[in-house]
């Protein structure tokens, strides 16, 4: 069998809310209010072969609006093969970290980039519209197709669901080699979370949209930047946050999840 190499972020944080970006596209968002260290697994957004960018941002904790005097992210990239079933290490990229906090400000951001060797090449956003430049106002379309698909989930119509997620689903099983059992179980879980008590939140009106894969994605944040489509369960005061990440293909008027 082949190597399938499993690139993973390995990762320490300090008094913040981090964004891992590869390719500009959001992997892994998180609210570290203390000290934490994990280990991210990135293959989701590596779309085949060759240069690949890594952009770590550094926000403020949520509720506050300037950086903890403190704050830091240090990462570096490990690589392992996982084609036997268990993680084979193969080689780790250099260490980095962000710069210290300077003053009151709302930001640290740091860019690397590292080869990245799979075996495989998904066809995503690359064909998408450039929205930064479309000729319409993308927000009310967007809004739109989160609508949509909160409606399939309200109404139980997980049919329509899972085909508006297939591609989306179908690129994660490819980057993340999962088997047809694995990613079928990925929508299950969902489904099952539905069913269990669980109920859609409606969209803000205070939404905001938030571009990323250098301008082909469109995404919709609240404004402590959580995803705007959540489900919420009142006996148990759980979230359940859904993260869908839309495009309009070329040739195409429509919102699509990529």
């Amino acid at each position: 069998m082949s190597e399938q190499s499993y690139y993973m972020l390995d990762l320490s944080a300090l008094m913040c809310y981090f964004e891992i970006r590869v390719n500009d596209v959001e992997v892994f968002a998180f609210n570290v209010d203390g000290q934490t260290s994990t280990d991210i697994p990135i293959n989701q957004g590596i779309l085949e072969s060759g240069r690949q960018e890594i952009e770590v941002r550094v926000l403020p904790l949520q509720g506050n609006n300037t950086l903890h005097k403190e704050a830091y992210i240090r990462y570096k990239v490990v690589v392992f093969d996982v084609s036997s079933g268990d993680y084979k290490y193969m080689e780790q990229f250099d260490n980095h970290q962000t710069l210290p906090v300077k003053g009151e400000i709302p930001v640290v951001v740091h860019k690397s980039n590292f080869n990245a060797k799979v075996p495989y090449r998904i066809e995503a956003w690359q064909n998408g519209i450039d929205l930064k430049h479309a000729d319409f106002d993308i927000k009310p379309k967007l809004i739109e197709a989160y609508e949509k698909l909160s409606r399939y989930i309200e109404e139980g119509n997980y049919t329509a669901f899972i085909d508006a997620m297939r591609k989306r689903e179908e690129n994660i099983a490819t980057a993340m080699y999962l088997s047809e059992n694995e990613a079928n179980q990925r929508i299950s879980r969902l489904v099952d979370d539905f069913q269990s008590g669980f109920r859609v939140a409606p969209i803000s009106d205070n939404v905001i949209v938030e571009l990323s894969a250098y301008g082909k994605v469109a995404t919709l944040k609240r404004m402590n930047g959580m995803s705007a489509l959540f489900l919420e369960n009142e006996d148990t005061q759980e979230e359940l946050v859904l993260q869908p990440t839309f495009y309009i293909p070329e040739g195409k008027t429509e919102f699509e999840i990529i």
